[in-house]
């Protein structure tokens, strides 16, 4: 395996909110934010590994700022979404996430960064599902008390895709076979939370811009500019 096969996978996401979405997808556990300089570029990062096989795939899941960032990210996805800069952590209906400024920049994520040459990586198995629907039961099903799952959406061949990868353990000799199920849009999601409820005869799905109401399950959009896996 080359040094660049070995650097994490860059992926972009739209702003700062959609990589807050999903540093805040787990309940338990909130991790520091890396901040690097890279030429004119202020790239906030977070590394998030997926089940792949016999080993795990690292992505360098990044959003870029005009300015530099301030010491925290505060979020709340309660009421109202809402990502700032603060100088202090603050509490209450916010969680804040620590800025770790690093420097000189690591060189395996330096290479991700600086590639001119976009990565594609096989061996993730795509199912694709009928609608929204039953995407979000799929989903209903993988959210428990700790943790919910990142709802990758991009765009491809003209129309929008959202899935969500789920990891089959102990698939024959792999440690887990990635799955992502997914459907197509007709357009881009309205709001970066999809709120589901099962009721009798059909089942209730809307976009909203909190999740706030506890009789929901809520599906976390990640907006990202290119899905580096092949479907």
């Amino acid at each position: 395996m080359t040094k660049r096969d070995k650097a994490p996978v860059p992926l972009k996401v739209e702003d700062i909110s959609s990589l807050m979405r999903l540093m805040a997808s787990r309940a338990d556990f909130y991790p520091p934010i890396h901040y690097f300089r890279v030429g004119q570029r202020n790239v906030l990062a977070h590394i998030f590994t997926i089940p792949f096989r016999k080993y795990s795939i690292p992505l360098l899941v990044y959003a870029e700022t005009e300015k530099p960032p301030r010491p925290y990210v505060v979020y709340t996805p309660l009421e109202h979404e809402e990502s700032r800069f603060s100088d202090i952590p603050e509490t209450g209906r916010y969680v804040s996430f620590p800025v770790v400024e690093v420097e000189p920049i690591p060189e395996l994520v330096k290479s991700s960064l600086t590639t001119s040459t976009e990565r594609k990586i096989s061996g993730l198995e795509s199912v694709h599902v009928k609608s929204l629907d039953s995407l979000m039961r799929l989903v209903s099903a993988m959210v428990d008390e700790a943790s919910s799952p990142p709802l990758w959406c991009f765009r491809k061949d003209g129309h929008y895709v959202v899935g969500v990868i789920y990891p089959l353990f102990e698939y024959y000799d792999s440690a887990a076979l990635p799955l992502v199920y997914y459907t197509e849009l007709e357009s881009k999601p309205p709001a970066p939370f999809i709120a589901y409820r099962a009721v009798p005869g059909s089942a209730s799905i809307t976009y909203t811009n909190s999740v706030s109401d506890a009789r929901y399950v809520y599906g976390r959009l990640i907006f990202v500019e290119r899905f580096p896996f092949k479907l």
